[in-house]
């Protein structure tokens, strides 16, 4: 498990570590792979919603995406 990154986009988002990615603008994620393919080039700029599970409890934040 890696730690959310201080004032990056996750931290700003809301996110925390332990929180497990669940689907990307509506779409399923079930590994990294799919986290690559849905954070393209064209999502950059838009605010789209994250699902989350945090203990137990299913969360949706809106996440504004930027560039590294």
């Amino acid at each position: 498990m890696t730690a959310v990154e201080a004032k990056g986009p996750a931290d700003e988002a809301g996110l925390l570590t332990g929180d497990i990615l669940l689907a990307i603008d509506g779409t399923p994620v079930t590994g990294a792979d799919d986290l690559v393919r849905l954070l393209d080039a064209e999502k950059i700029g838009r605010t789209i919603p994250l699902d989350v599970l945090r203990r137990s409890e299913k969360r949706r934040f809106w996440v504004a995406l930027r560039e590294r």
